[in-house]
């Protein structure tokens, strides 16, 4: 032997039955590299194989070896022979102890003796294959790649009858290894494989069959170099092949394998079936994003992995050798807007042309260009109507002539007017005959296109699929009769290889040759049933967009393309509604592990996204809605606790075609929620009646109701652990989702919604879960000085603030008394000339809200820039509608104490906030600062302050300068520290408001009447009209030159505001007032137009918090309300 076998001891193993073995001699063999120099592909042997996998004598050597698939110059081939295969002398007698997970743990450890932390590929057949699966349960991380060939991961039904049939001729026969190979034979090959190699014929020698004959030679040639025991021990490995170990585990363990997992089955096989082998990589799929299908095609059954080289070595070859590369088809599809007369069509000419005129391997798949199929469909029914069809018909028949006035029609044109003549004259059509009138839509453009082609020399076969993709007879929605179509397709490809094939889209046949449709996305599917049919390379889908984005970019205006996805994110996407994609679309590609582009015929250059095995990045891929749905509640509370109500649902629901896409169940009570087409609902209902009719004589069931008006949102790739962020955001936004569940994976989760919220609850999210860009909505009312400050300052900043904090702010609306400014887009620079321009007159806040309602505007909130106290009253219906506030108003916090528990607990309702930082202190934050010492129980006992900016500078000044009262005064007015009428500061209800709204922080009751106010306007000039006042100023001289000189030497006048008593208590004392202190205290250091607050607590005792700033100015008080925006914006977040 060149390649001799090696020993690995085995100390003190035990089996899973609890068998030990001292010293178990494990056996091996080396091919190519030198073990550690190169990577390392372990090949398991089959049911009598062993590990002579490559050489001279090696039973896979056509794939191993040199220069072959899995080439021995690169790679460092290892085979262990199964412990009792007898070929290295070694048989176990107790075979019955031994199962495939004891086999996959000696090889384990093996590598482990080997110091192998990792291989290539590991690869096996049959029970070698089996074995490999169980190797990886064991050790998830043991592979790159993982290639099970007619093999899968557990034994069937089938498989363990079969092995129970050859344990009793092993058992039971005279010549039990000759017995039993006969019998295997059947089981390996198939009956066609017996008829197309034997024809009944007969061996003249030993007068018997061929077949015959042929089943003794194998059953002799294993009996001379097979032992009993050793064919019992693999007969006993096979029986027992099951990862989940009796179903104790759940299969759910395999997703935990991070190999590439490459599954080939054979399409014959009667052993390890290969539908079994489908439906293995099916649910895989749906998890893991590396497991791809492949498929042998041969009458040879189970042995065909022994037999197909070149088929096997095509699948594998490029897993082992990175730069192959086979000249494969790829698939053209168009759809109809890309076929549509004017650039589409022009583009997809050229695009096929280009390709073909490159020498590209190219095949198309057209639909029915434009609205061919809606504009058939609107002929046919107003036929029906018995009105006139055929102006529509003539404007349909040249629209079709349109881009090649030569091209004959005649035959499509003529089928369509003898069945609309046909229809008209009966008043009724048929299925059929609708399936008959689609069809030549895509006829017509199959037509078309190859015409053009042809024009420019490119030699191309209109082909009608109808002949070769063959249906079941379900008209409108057929299903492909798999076998025969990929039959047909194979032929006809084969046959006509030099064309350009252009084929129809979307129509197939039944077995009568009865025209029939494949529903919807049909075009798509037919593109990919022939990709499948014929191996494609990439299914190259041409549509109206540039790929798949994050969202419906119709719907969200920052929605981004998604460069790649997986397989199973895309068919997740199918099934939750992506438009692009279709389920049926996805499965016959992920099959075949088919590339699948989606393209942008209207821009050549965009390379679209890719859809493949693997994805590019992890999270949240996209969010696709759903808006034909209806909601179908069943309601039956008798019928909790008894068994098969919901089967009895479902199968009445199946019985009329009628598919569930969401469900949602109550455990309390028995009620049921699900999500169905709008179009079946009134159907399903009556249906549903008609079951339960007994039960709603009992009482049981006592209503079946639809909701229409609802739609889908589904997040795909939406951990459930992080829903809580887009649900509260949805909240925030007054969307309260109908119902929302999500899938057994956790990744996706979809929610029902009112339509009319859909395109606001699809941007609430998409800002939410992407945080590309967060949109804030804001409607700004009163345009005076502060107010015309915060928008400029909007504006300047908000380029700053997209790019540091992601958050677009737009103000769609500016309001003052007389006109609103309104805008989708948002205000500009030039919103003050807009306003007098353009702006609208006398417009209600209503209105307003309309206006955001029907722009579906999230994240809203109102800025009220006013002083007056009429437009308070809007506050409630503005938290209704889902806007937060922001107001320097302070009017609002004044009103009665009712008033104020009422805007507070509409807000609780509705989950809104309302900032009023400015309300006190302008910019400085204060009452952010009250209401958190309060908050976390710290006893306030105290607050006093300078609240007014103007007062501020006007006692400031007064008491360091030697002027008069009046001139100061005058001073500030001319500086516009004070309101436009002086006499607003000096009466003291501005402080007293302020004071007022400190007071109700701390959850005090007072009105603003309890209140305790000194006027600094002396009592004979408070009547005066202000012309009067401001030319008496002086009058006010000599009071307070009074109260000036009368104070303590180093004493300052203040006019301050104080809270004080008992605060614990449900109101507190307030008081507005004119006192001398001394100038070394805070109050008494203060400069300019500061404001200063001092806030007392019991913990800091007579040592006050004091909190000091710019008290007054529009800048001032705009950039804290713009801070205010700010912060409710991250709250958003």
């Amino acid at each position: 032997m060149k390649h001799r076998l090696q020993h690995i001891k085995i100390s003190d193993f035990s089996t899973e039955s609890g068998t030990r073995f001292n010293n178990l001699q494990l056996s091996y063999q080396l091919f190519g590299k030198k073990l550690g120099t190169a990577p390392i592909v372990l090949v398991n042997h089959a049911l009598t194989g062993n590990s002579d996998v490559a050489g001279e004598n090696g039973w896979w050597k056509d794939v191993v070896g040199f220069e072959k698939t899995i080439d021995t110059n690169f790679y460092t081939i290892l085979a262990f022979n199964i412990p009792g295969n007898g070929f290295d002398g070694f048989v176990i007698d107790a075979y019955k102890s031994f199962i495939a997970r004891d086999v996959a743990r000696l090889f384990l450890k093996g590598l482990q003796k080997l110091k192998i932390e990792s291989l290539f590929a590991l690869i096996g057949g049959l029970v070698g294959g089996g074995i490999c699966w169980e190797m990886l349960v064991l050790s998830t991380k043991l592979t790159k790649h993982f290639i099970p060939v007619a093999t899968d991961w557990k034994s069937t039904d089938w498989l363990i009858a079969n092995c129970q049939i050859q344990e009793q001729f092993l058992v039971n026969s005279k010549n039990p290894v000759h017995d039993a190979r006969m019998h295997a034979m059947l089981c390996y090959r198939t009956p066609a494989s017996f008829k197309e190699r034997f024809q009944r014929t007969k061996n003249d020698a030993l007068k018997i069959f061929n077949v015959e004959s042929w089943l003794l030679h194998h059953g002799n040639k294993l009996q001379e170099r097979y032992q009993l025991s050793s064919y019992k021990l693999m007969n006993q490995l096979l029986k027992t092949i099951d990862v989940t170990d009796g179903q104790k585990k759940n299969r759910e363990l395999l997703d935990k394998v991070e190999a590439n997992i490459h599954i080939i089955g054979v399409d014959s096989d009667l052993f390890f079936t290969a539908e079994e082998n489908r439906e293995t990589h099916k649910k895989l799929a749906l998890t893991k994003e590396n497991v791809t299908y492949y498929e042998i095609n041969s009458v040879h059954g189970h042995d065909a992995f022994l037999m197909e080289y070149d088929q096997l070595q095509k699948i594998i070859e490029p897993i082992f050798n990175i730069n192959y590369r086979e000249n494969k088809m790829k698939i053209l599809k168009f759809g109809g807007k890309s076929l549509a007369n004017g650039d589409g069509l022009k583009n997809a000419i050229e695009i096929i042309s280009s390709k073909s005129k490159d020498g590209e391997k190219i095949a198309v798949v057209v639909s029915a260009r434009d609205n061919s199929t809606d504009q058939l469909e609107s002929i046919l029914e107003t036929a029906a109507e018995k009105k006139d069809y055929k102006s529509k018909f003539d404007t349909f028949k040249k629209y079709q002539q349109e881009p090649n006035e030569n091209i004959d029609f005649s035959e499509e044109f003529l089928t369509l007017e003898t069945i609309f003549e046909g229809v008209s004259l009966l008043g009724d059509y048929s299925q059929k005959i609708k399936e008959e009138v689609l069809a030549q839509g895509e006829l017509l453009s199959v037509k078309l296109v190859a015409s053009l082609l042809e024009k420019q020399q490119i030699s191309v076969n209109p082909v009608d699929s109808r002949p070769l993709i063959i249906t079941d007879e379900n008209f409108g929605n057929a299903q492909p009769i798999l076998a025969v179509s990929k039959e047909n397709v194979i032929a006809y490809f084969k046959k006509n290889n030099k064309d350009i094939q252009i084929v129809s889209g979307f129509i197939a046949s039944n077995k009568k040759g009865e025209t029939t449709t494949l529903g919807r996305h049909g075009s798509n599917y037919t593109a990919a049933l022939i990709a499948n049919y014929l191996d494609a390379e990439e299914l190259q889908n041409y549509t109206h967009v540039s790929g798949i984005y994050t969202a419906n970019p119709d719907m969200v205006a920052d929605a981004k393309k998604i460069e790649q996805l997986s397989f199973s994110e895309a068919n997740e996407l199918a099934n939750f509604g992506a438009t692009i994609l279709h389920a049926k679309t996805i499965i016959p590609l992920l099959e075949k592990n088919i590339n699948l582009r989606i393209l942008n015929t209207f821009n050549k250059k965009d390379k679209g996204t890719l859809i493949t095995s693997t994805s590019s990045v992890k999270g949240i891929k996209s969010i696709s809605t759903t808006d034909n749905v209806a909601l179908l509640n069943f309601e039956g509370r008798g019928l909790l606790g008894k068994v098969g109500v919901d089967a009895r649902i479902f199968r009445v629901l199946s019985d009329k075609n009628i598919s569930v896409s969401i469900i949602s169940q109550g455990s309390s009570e028995r009620g049921i929620g699900l999500i169905i087409d709008a179009d079946k609902a009134n159907q399903a209902v009556l249906a549903l009646e008609q079951e339960f009719e007994n039960d709603f004589y009992s009482q049981d069931v006592h209503q079946i109701s639809v909701v229409n008006n609802v739609a889908v949102i589904s997040i795909i790739g939406q951990d459930l652990s992080e829903f809580h962020h887009p649900y509260n955001a949805l909240i925030k936004n007054q969307i309260v989702p109908v119902l929302f569940n999500n899938t057994v994976t956790g990744k996706n989760v979809s929610l029902v919604v009112r339509k009319d919220e859909l395109h606001k609850a699809v941007n609430v999210i998409h800002g939410q879960v992407f945080g590309i860009t967060k949109k804030i909505n804001i409607a700004i009312f009163g345009k005076g000085l502060v107010g015309a400050t915060l928008i400029d300052q909007i504006i300047e900043n908000t380029p700053s603030v997209l790019e540091r904090r992601k958050i677009q702010i737009n103000v769609f609306a500016v309001a003052n008394s007389k006109k609103v400014l309104l805008s989708k887009e948002g205000v500009s620079e030039t919103w003050k000339q807009d306003l007098i321009e353009n702006g609208d007159d006398l417009i209600s806040v209503s209105e307003i809200i309309s206006f955001a309602k029907t722009h579906h505007f999230e994240n809203l909130i109102a800025v009220d820039n006013t002083a007056n106290v009429n437009f308070v009253k809007h506050y409630i219906p503005l938290i209704e509608a889902g806007f937060d506030l922001v107001s320097c108003n302070k009017i609002a916090n004044t009103l009665s104490f009712d008033f104020y528990k009422q805007v507070r607990a509409k807000l609780k309702e509705h989950k809104k906030q309302y900032l009023y930082e400015t309300n006190v202190g302008a910019g400085l934050p204060l009452i952010d600062t009250i209401r958190l010492l309060h908050e976390s129980g710290e006893n306030i006992t105290k607050i006093r302050g300078v609240f007014s900016g103007s007062l501020s500078y006007l006692f400031n000044n007064f008491s360091k300068e030697n002027v008069p009262f009046s001139t100061v005064l005058q001073e500030a007015i001319d500086k516009g520290f004070t309101e436009p009428d002086p006499r607003e500061d000096l009466g003291g209800n501005d402080v007293a408001r302020k004071l007022l709204i400190l007071a109700r922080e701390l959850d005090l009751e007072n009105e603003l009447t309890e209140v305790a106010i000194q006027n600094l306007i002396p009592e004979n000039l408070q009547e005066n009209s202000l012309d009067q006042f401001l030319g008496n100023l002086e009058l006010l001289n000599d009071e307070y030159q009074t109260l000036k000189d009368r104070q303590k030497p180093n004493h300052v006048l203040r006019y301050i505001g104080e809270l004080s008593g008992d605060l614990s208590q449900n109101k507190g004392t307030l008081e507005v007032k004119l006192v001398s202190i001394p100038e070394s205290t805070p109050l008494g250091s203060l400069k300019g137009s500061d404001a200063i607050f001092e806030i007392y607590t019991e913990s800091y005792g007579a040592q006050p918090i004091v909190i000091q700033g710019a008290g007054a100015g529009a800048s001032v008080t705009a950039r804290g309300v713009f801070g205010d925006i700010l912060r409710l914006a991250k709250h958003h977040n």
